[in-house]
């Protein structure tokens, strides 16, 4: 073979390495894109079943604490029921909008910002929805007990205002907890889907670096 033909035969052998290589670039892209969507496809699901719940107790709360206007406790315990409705479906649907700005049509940074805003919003929709938990088992449970035809408020407050102490020491465990172990919390809100997205951002992120 001449000179100028093997010149010639390597040229086209580097040119067709180098298309192989923009196609597997291109072809794991691709994977990365749709495995990701598969991802954030279960996490959405997630924060609608989180609204249609939320729904539920709004609805509930609502209609419970109007139908029993004037009796003072009962409208408490119709209100926080409510409130705690409300607050699921705003957490779910903020959650929802961050969800949708994630393109994976993007570069691996831009992704891995829109995740971290996500990560952030997470966080913080968390820390409401622990607090507000601790507690709120307390009003459903006196709502659950008017159902057998038990007003635990007018049998013996001390026993309404004993469950709700308890609520509120655990709220305020949790509290602590998230200021005195962040990584912890963060790691607990983050955990499922959210996690899977984050751990398969770090390895495309080490694999480039």
């Amino acid at each position: 073979m001449e000179l100028h033909e093997l010149e010639s035969a390597w040229k086209t052998l580097d040119a067709r390495v180098a298309r192989q290589d923009v196609e597997l670039a291109q072809l794991r892209a691709r994977d990365f894109a749709s495995r990701m969507k598969a991802t954030l496809l279960r996490v959405t699901l997630g924060q609608w079943w989180q609204i249609a719940v939320g729904l539920a107790f709004a609805v509930w709360g609502g209609s419970y604490w109007f139908d029993h206007l004037g009796t003072t406790h009962l409208v408490a315990y119709g209100l926080a029921v409510h409130a705690y409705g409300i607050a699921l479906l705003a957490t779910a649907i903020v959650l929802l909008v961050h969800l949708s700005r994630v393109d994976y049509g993007q570069s691996v940074a831009d992704v891995q910002q829109r995740v971290l805003e996500l990560r952030r919003t997470r966080i913080r929709c968390e820390r409401v929805l622990w607090i507000a938990g601790a507690v709120m088992w307390v009003p459903i449970l006196m709502i659950a007990l008017r159902f057998i035809r038990v007003d635990a408020w007018a049998a013996n407050p001390w026993y309404v205002l004993g469950n709700l102490a308890v609520g509120l020491v655990l709220a305020a465990v949790a509290g602590l907890l998230m200021w005195r172990k962040p990584a912890w919390f963060a790691k607990h809100a983050m955990d499922g889907g959210l996690a899977e997205v984050e751990r398969r951002l770090a390895d495309v992120q080490a694999l480039r670096s």
